[in-house]
């Protein structure tokens, strides 16, 4: 199934600019959520230029694995070099979440980081899916995207994002109903910022 998500390849170039990088406090704390130990099998799913990879290796050691997907090439590609700037051997490739090629049960963690606004609700319910397929049974999964805003956030991001139905979907509160349609059924709300909500979400 080829992903009808938003690719970001003409924002490769620039895009760690724009985001936080490995070094951000913020982004070594998004991976404190999820207690990653030694030796674990990690996936990021819309890895962009592989930043919260990056740190998930250092996390999981020589003797853990982990693989970063995302359907920007040029995305990828960043990704390579800074992986391999840190002397740090991650299979980064070119994929979509709808279409994941990996084995059932194959994966202790997955990471999803400000990616599902992007895509339609067809292709959330199907990387969900697949998700969920991916996952062993005692996985985790993090989920770090918008949700339904407070009464302080709630007139910029409707100025902002209420345009795109994709991300209108998860203002209106709808995220958690997919995540338990596709089989999950601990979904815990673990830390809840300004605009952003992370999920952790057990089988």
């Amino acid at each position: 199934m080829k992903s009808k998500g938003i690719s970001l390849n003409s924002m490769a170039g620039y895009y760690d600019i724009l985001t936080p990088a490995e070094k951000s406090r913020r982004r070594k704390k998004q991976i404190d959520l999820i207690g990653l130990k030694e030796g674990e099998t990690v996936l990021e799913v819309g890895c962009g230029t592989g930043v919260l990879s990056v740190l998930s290796k250092i996390k999981t050691g020589d003797k853990g694995e982990v693989h970063g997907i995302d359907i920007a090439e040029k995305m990828i590609i960043q990704a390579g070099k800074k992986a391999a700037k840190y002397n740090l051997k991650i299979n980064f490739k070119v994929a979509s979440i709808d279409d994941l090629p990996f084995p059932d049960n194959y994966f202790n963690v997955v990471i999803s980081s400000l990616m599902f606004h992007h895509l339609p609700v067809e292709v959330k319910e199907a990387g969900l899916s697949e998700i969920y397929r991916v996952l062993n049974a005692d996985g985790r999964f993090l989920l770090s995207d918008f949700g339904s805003p407070n009464i302080f956030t709630a007139p910029l991001m409707t100025l902002l994002l209420i345009w795109l139905s994709s991300t209108r979907y998860q203002l209106f509160g709808k995220l958690p109903g997919l995540i338990r349609k596709a089989g999950f059924t601990n979904i815990r709300l673990v830390k809840k910022e300004l605009f952003i909500k992370h999920y952790l979400i057990k089988k």
